[in-house]
């Protein structure tokens, strides 16, 4: 896991390209400071992610696929509210289950990271 230092410290270098017109140095402060923000939530919510997944006992090779799911899941919050978040939720499980994870333990992460309650899955 790529820590949000780093990930923000990436940024910054690629947003330093000489390249960038002076003129759009004020846009760029700008989303250099947006993305320091994503980074540092994201990466809190990511922690809380990996105590879910630990908590669950599930093997480290495994948690790269919670992960992506837990990528989607965080934009979803971030975009949508309401019935509309939670039938989108519900298509991401049933995607992941094709994918291999377990139903369950991505409705824990549903709930205990973003509070959105789904169905269970039918088999």
């Amino acid at each position: 896991m790529v820590s949000a230092a780093k990930r923000i410290a990436k940024y910054t270098a690629r947003m330093q390209s000489s390249l960038l017109d002076p003129v759009l140095a004020a846009v760029n402060a700008l989303a250099v400071e947006n993305f320091t923000t994503y980074a540092m939530d994201f990466y809190q919510k990511q922690l809380q992610l990996r105590a879910v997944l630990s908590g669950l006992s599930i093997a480290t090779v495994k948690f790269g696929i919670y992960e992506a799911f837990h990528g989607e899941i965080y934009h979803l919050d971030k975009t949508t509210t309401g019935p509309a978040a939670i039938t989108t939720a519900t298509v991401l499980v049933a995607k992941y289950v094709g994918y291999g994870a377990v139903s369950a333990n991505l409705i824990k992460i549903l709930d205990d990271l973003y509070g959105i309650v789904v169905p269970p899955a039918t088999p």
